[in-house]
């Protein structure tokens, strides 16, 4: 008993041991773009939508409605629409319901790094798409290497010019064309030698350095439609980055006094949910107490069991019927020897037993033939000169030891297995 006890004391000591080096372990960063509401993650939104929440005084929700269906809603209250997404294909609904909200006086930001020809087609512009690998960013980041440069070039009269850093991999997409959208609210600075296209109408060039726009707005009907190229900067990575908050919050200003309203409605289903296997009962209070409470009896019948027990009875299972087994085997073996017609007398007397003890038939008996297949046929309903054919035609295989092959052997058992069945 007291070795028990010593047993119960370490298994308990080692538990609190095992949960305190895992709640101080650091954490690892998942460092996949997901812009989930609930995700805090580095390119989550969870910590950006509640920074957000407390910090617009005229309202920040959350909704996961798609553009058709906002649009659809019957309301007289103008608002800002937010869409954050690493791929925004936005069909011709989309787009449709979109320029309808415009027209009406909302003002819908898109956020970014592919919107979708129809849109493009719509707005006249293009988008630069780069594709986004976080062990790049890893190496850029720890090669201490510069950053790049976003210059703010909207309104002065609000906000004056200022230039903010980032790392390439975070805003490497940006907006071109022949002729883009009348206000420019942000561009990227490139050197020349790595940029991507020869000459560009829209872009301004300065000696070495090309500067391309990645936030731009456009008019429409009362309305405005906002394009922003950088969708990693709207997120917890992008709103923890120093100063650079500031970036944000001034493009969300172009929103104006309207509410906004962010919808996941375009991101993917797995980014739609809080990341946890247990997210559905920790919602829920009565759920969550549930799961508290079966941990902590596990934990009790893992220290009450843990006393030496009886040793287990063993359990006397009923002995297998191996009748069928045994039969395959014997047929096995009569097939092996290529014993044909020693089957088929083997099946014939069985045949013979069965029509004696079911309707008091001899086929044995061969004076009685024609009142025998006559009762047969009756009893069977299959025809009686074809059964007096086949018993005709297997008696020299009986009794005259005719040999047969295993086809033969075949279509006999089978004749018999069919007259068995039909009684």
């Amino acid at each position: 008993m007291k070795g028990s006890r010593w047993f119960i004391v370490f298994i308990v000591a080692f538990l609190f041991i095992m949960f305190a080096i895992e709640y101080h372990l650091p954490k690892n960063f998942v460092w996949k773009p997901t812009f989930g509401h609930h995700d805090e993650q580095p390119f989550g939104c969870a910590v950006f939508d509640s920074v957000l929440s407390s910090s617009l005084p005229q309202g920040y929700t959350f909704s996961r409605k798609s553009l058709y269906q906002l649009e659809q809603e019957d309301t007289t209250q103008r608002r800002g629409i937010l869409v954050i997404s690493d791929n925004l294909r936005l069909s011709d609904v989309d787009v449709n319901a979109l320029l309808k909200m415009a027209e009406r006086g909302d003002k819908i930001m898109l956020v970014s790094t592919l919107f979708g020809r129809y849109l493009e087609d719509t707005l006249q512009f293009r988008s630069y798409y780069s594709y986004f690998s976080p062990m790049a960013l890893k190496k850029y980041a720890t090669s201490f290497l510069k950053k790049d440069s976003l210059h703010w070039i909207g309104d002065s009269t609000v906000y004056p010019r200022q230039t903010f850093y980032f790392y390439p991999q975070l805003c490497s997409s940006y907006f071109w064309g022949d002729s883009l959208p009348e206000k420019v609210l942000a561009q990227r600075v490139f050197e020349s030698n790595e940029f991507r296209y020869e000459t560009e109408a829209d872009s301004l060039t300065t000696d070495s350095l090309v500067y391309m726009p990645v936030a731009m707005s456009r008019r429409w009907g009362k309305g405005e439609v906002i394009l922003v190229s950088t969708p990693l900067i709207f997120t917890n990575y992008g709103m923890l980055d120093g100063k650079n908050a500031t970036y944000i919050f001034r493009l969300l200003s172009q929103m104006g006094k309207l509410p906004i309203v962010r919808t996941e409605g375009y991101m993917k289903e797995t980014a739609q949910v809080q990341q946890s296997p247990f997210r559905y009962f920790l919602a829920h209070e009565p759920l969550r107490w549930a799961l508290y409470l079966t941990m902590i009896t596990i934990i009790l019948f893992m220290i009450f069991t843990a006393k030496r027990r009886q040793r287990v009875i063993p359990v006397i299972h009923e002995p297998a019927n191996k009748s069928l087994e045994f039969t395959e085997l014997i047929g096995t073996l009569y097939f092996q020897k290529k014993d044909h017609a020693d089957l088929v007398r083997k099946k014939f007397s069985y045949l013979a037993e069965e029509l004696r003890r079911e309707i008091q038939v001899d086929i044995e008996e061969v004076a009685d033939d024609e009142r025998s297949f006559h009762r047969i046929a009756r009893k069977t309903g299959m025809d009686a000169g074809e059964i007096a054919k086949f018993i005709r035609e297997v008696r020299p295989v009986i009794y005259g030891g005719r040999v047969i092959d295993a086809e033969q052997m075949k279509v006999y058992i089978d004749k018999m297995n069919e007259i068995i069945n039909h009684i």
